[in-house]
């Protein structure tokens, strides 16, 4: 369609051959050239165009404060989820971890990065893992928050005692997802053993 581009435009003097172009291809299919209108249409012609720019700078500047909108809720939410002093995560349906933030990367032991793409029963110790998977599935089929009590492998491989409350979401693409929030509640545990 006109307007049109394979490639977005990388500085001003690209945008303003673009809309050159634009221009001429749109004009070559008007009926009469501007020349043969009246001085007074071309005044009305030119009052409606700088019209037309004010409302394009009024949308710009709606575009920019929306943009500082953003950066701030940016900003907020990366106090709130990456900063907060328990673990975050989002597993996929098929268990594979999505998100995590600092403080459950910290519990696992192992960086973000290192984190995504593996499957959270990865750090789930084989005699808990049915409960995982139990939780999973009641959630799944319910669709109500549950929590579990179970053992993890952190650092250096080393199990902890993990309190974890699953609730399920739609990814952006309507398939459920597990959001999780991890706590290590080892001393607690322990202290309930003496």
């Amino acid at each position: 369609p006109p307007g049109k581009t394979s490639n977005p435009p990388s500085s001003p003097i690209t945008l303003r051959e673009q809309a050159e172009a634009i221009f001429l291809e749109r004009t070559a299919h008007t009926p009469e050239p501007l020349e043969a209108h009246s001085p007074e249409k071309l005044k009305e012609m030119l009052h409606e165009l700088h019209v037309y720019q004010i409302e394009l700078e009024m949308q710009n500047e709606e575009l920019h404060r929306a943009q500082k909108e953003m950066e701030v809720s940016q900003a907020r939410y990366f106090d709130l989820y990456d900063l907060a002093p328990v673990g975050y995560l989002t597993v996929s349906e098929t268990g594979i971890i999505r998100e995590s933030n600092f403080a459950a990367a910290k519990l696992l032991g192992v960086s973000r990065r290192a984190l995504a793409s593996q499957p959270l029963s990865r750090f789930i110790l084989p005699a808990d893992q049915d409960i995982y998977y139990q939780r999973r599935k009641a959630l799944l089929d319910t669709r109500l928050p549950n929590t579990a009590e179970l053992r993890m492998l952190g650092r250096k491989n080393q199990p902890f005692w993990a309190h974890l409350e699953l609730s399920l979401a739609d990814d952006a693409d309507g398939q459920p997802e597990f959001r999780i929030v991890l706590r290590d509640i080892t001393e607690r545990k322990e202290a309930g053993r003496l």
